[in-house]
Formats: C-alpha cells, sequence, structure tokens
C-alpha cells in the first residue's frame, strides 16, 4: 500500500517513524525507518522497534535489535525481505502471478478532505481509494505537503491502522544500488526458517 502513495511521484529518501496499533486498547508499537524511493522500487530499511507495552520484555528486547530491510521490486514482482545481522533474505512475490512480469500499476481516486497542518507544515488532506491490478481495494489517507512540492508527508494505512510520518526527506535521487540484493546473502524460503534457523548472526563484514 505504501508504494502505491509514491508511485508516479519524486525520487526520495528520508526518515520517518511509523505508529502501528491492532486494536483500540492496545498501545500501538513504533518503528523508526528510513525509506528510499526511485523509479517505481522502493526500499525501507527498520532502524529501531518498540513493540510497546504488550509484548514480553526478552521477546520485546530481540525485537528491538533486530534489523531489517525490504527491497520492493515492482518491476519484477518481488519484494525482498534482508536481515543483515545474518546475511540472509527471503524472496517473496508481489502479485499473485509467480513469475517476473512488472506488477501492474494501481487505479487511485483522490478525494480532497480540505486543508490540515501538521505543526507548522501546511498540508492538503486527501482520501485516496486505490485498487490494485489484483482487483484488491483498500483506502489511505494522504497529507500532502504544499510547501515540500505536495510530498505526501503523513500517510494513514489499515486497517491494522498505521500511520507513516517523515522527519526529515530528500527530494533527490538516492544510491541505484539500495534497490539491489547484496552479495553474500543466503537465499531461504520462509521467515520463520530464516530467522529461527540462523542462530549465529554473521560477522560484521561491512555488508548492509
Amino acid at each position: 500500500m505504501l508504494l502505491d502513495v509514491f508511485t508516479g511521484g519524486p525520487s526520495f529518501y528520508g526518515q520517518a517513524s511509523v505508529q502501528e496499533s491492532s486494536a483500540p486498547d492496545q498501545q500501538p508499537s513504533t518503528i523508526n525507518c528510513s525509506i528510499s524511493f526511485l523509479a517505481g522500487k522502493m526500499r525501507v530499511d527498520i532502524d529501531s522497534f518498540d513493540p510497546g507495552t504488550n509484548v514480553p520484555p526478552a521477546e520485546a528486547a530481540k525485537l528491538k535489535n533486530m534489523r531489517s530491510t525490504a527491497i520492493v521490486r515492482p518491476d519484477k514482482n518481488r519484494m525482498y525481505l534482508l536481515y543483515p545481522e545474518f546475511r540472509s533474505y527471503v524472496e517473496l512475490t508481489l502479485f499473485k502471478a509467480s513469475g517476473t512480469d512488472p506488477v501492474p500499476p494501481p487505479t487511485i481516486n483522490k478525494n480532497p478532505l480540505g486543508n490540515e497542518a501538521l505543526g507548522t507544515q501546511p498540508c492538503e488532506k486527501s482520501q485516496w481509494n486505490i485498487t490494485e491490478g489484483s482487483g484488491e481495494r483498500y483506502d489511505v489517507t494522504v497529507w500532502l505537503a504544499t510547501n515540500l512540492n505536495r510530498f505526501p508527508i503523513q500517510i494513514r494505512l489499515g486497517p491494522p491502522t498505521a500511520l507513516v510520518l517523515f522527519q526529515t526527506l530528500h527530494l533527490e535521487m538516492p544510491n541505484t544500488g539500495l534497490f539491489e540484493l547484496p552479495s553474500g546473502y543466503k537465499k531461504y524460503d520462509g521467515i520463520p526458517e530464516n530467522i529461527f534457523r540462523n542462530t549465529q548472526p554473521a560477522e560484521n563484514t561491512g555488508v548492509q
């Protein structure tokens, strides 16, 4: 869903926080991440993760230190989940077809909701009705920063509800190498196998 909001927009990279809440009575978890976008490709590096008070302390400590990266490549119908600590990754398809044909672009209808400032940042608020090429439909609320070339500075997704807010933003082209698989990483078939069967982190070789 997040990629659909950026599709067709300018290249950029920046820092964002993501607040997620699975239920109204639960404290939201917070993820701090780096997001890069270039020519329809997206990369999200999770820098830190605060699971809130609903997770046991031992598990929360492990999650907080678990760095991970998602590289989204609609041009290949693929998403790669990277775990630098283990120098390993998981490969997933984006679209129902298992091939590597590009993912069809979504259809987006935008409905204005008026102006709403985020702090000192003036924004145009709107609701986007998005239909994927697969037929899946969902709604997203977007705040476009009017003095930042109408960049989507805040995005509300869900359910489950997730609020993405950019703290820093560079409307510049990121390094193209960020959207490629790093060398020396081992491919695994599933996320549980990837995390739990790799019990010894790899030595720090500088590979990211």
